[in-house]
Order: structure tokens, then C-alpha cells, then sequence
């Protein structure tokens, strides 16, 4: 398998847009917003981040941020600016590469275009855990102000959004290191 640049790039103008504005927005989010918010909070983590978030962990952050507005609102900027576009751009990058590496590729000795529909389901399910870890988010922390048995449920959902997101974009790195794998086989 022999690959260009030049002729990648033509062929595949979406793939590279989508990886491109994915690396470029995870970059602000961790360079800046990340780092921001740890400033802020003596070293906490965001959420977004802590796959080991449990819903009393959560809980603890949202009464310590009504303590830190200015923490609270890097957080609520950072899901209302960056994190509003990665779940989409993140999504459309992973589709289009394994879409791109499926043709040809041979993956546990049947064609992966017959698997095609199943590697879908992964990035697709990244993106709405990632949308879905978003609202929870706004609706958790401050400025919000949810009812301590919302809160509670909230938090609760809020961790498992958070690994699932993790989850599914985990199982679709290795489909695609799967599929590269399977391409340089042949």
C-alpha cells in the first residue's frame, strides 16, 4: 500500500478538514481550557477528563465551583465554544478514516465492508455520549442550580457519559489501528 499526501489530501479533503479542526479543538481544550480550570481549582481535573469521576466526586465539584465562579465559567465556556464542535468534528473524522481503510481490508478473515455497519456504531456512540456528558454538564454545574435529587442524578449520569464517550472512542482507535493493521497485510 503506497500512500501520498498530495493525492490523500485531494481524495480525501473532508477526512483531513475533520481531523485537523478534532486535533486543533482538543488542543484548546487541554492547552487552554484544561489548564485554565486547573489554575483555578488548585489541580482539578475537568470532568470531561476524569474517567474515575464517581457522582459523589461530581457533587464535590459542583458545591466547590459555586465557590469559584470563574472556574465554573471556564468550564460552561469551554462546553459552549470547543466542546460544542469536537463530538461533531471528532465523529465525522472517525466515520470518514475507517470508511476510508475499510475497502480492501480483510479483518478476522471475512471483508471489513461486510463489518462496516457494526464499526459505525462506535464514533456515532462517542459522539452522543460526548453531547449527552455536555448538557449533563451545563445542567449540573453552576450557573445552573439543579434540586439536590437532579443533582444527584445528574452526577450520576454525568460519570457514566463520561466513560462511555471514553469507552466507544477507545473501541474506535482499535477498529482503526485494526483496519491500518489489516491494509499493510496485504
Amino acid at each position: 500500500m503506497s500512500f501520498r499526501l498530495g493525492d490523500s489530501l485531494k481524495s480525501d479533503p473532508w477526512l483531513w478538514l475533520a481531523g485537523l479542526v478534532s486535533a486543533a479543538l482538543l488542543l484548546v481544550m487541554n492547552l487552554r481550557d484544561a489548564a485554565q480550570f486547573a489554575a483555578l481549582t488548585h489541580g482539578r481535573t475537568i470532568p470531561d477528563s476524569d474517567i474515575s469521576s464517581t457522582g459523589e466526586s461530581l457533587l464535590a465539584l459542583k458545591d466547590y465551583l459555586a465557590t469559584k465562579p470563574e472556574a465554573a465559567e471556564v468550564l460552561r465556556t469551554m462546553h459552549l465554544q470547543a466542546d460544542l464542535v469536537l463530538p461533531a468534528a471528532l465523529t465525522i473524522f472517525l466515520l470518514l478514516l475507517i470508511r476510508r481503510l475499510v475497502p480492501g481490508a480483510i479483518v478476522y478473515g471475512r471483508p471489513a465492508e461486510s463489518l462496516l455497519a457494526v464499526m459505525m456504531v462506535f464514533p456515532i456512540l462517542y459522539g452522543l455520549a460526548d453531547y449527552s456528558e455536555n448538557v449533563i454538564g451545563l445542567l449540573l454545574f453552576p450557573p445552573s442550580s439543579p434540586t439536590a435529587a437532579s443533582a444527584a442524578l445528574l452526577a450520576d449520569a454525568l460519570s457514566w457519559a463520561t466513560r462511555l464517550k471514553f469507552l466507544a472512542a477507545t473501541i474506535a482507535g482499535v477498529i482503526i489501528a485494526r483496519l491500518l493493521i489489516a491494509r499493510l497485510a496485504r
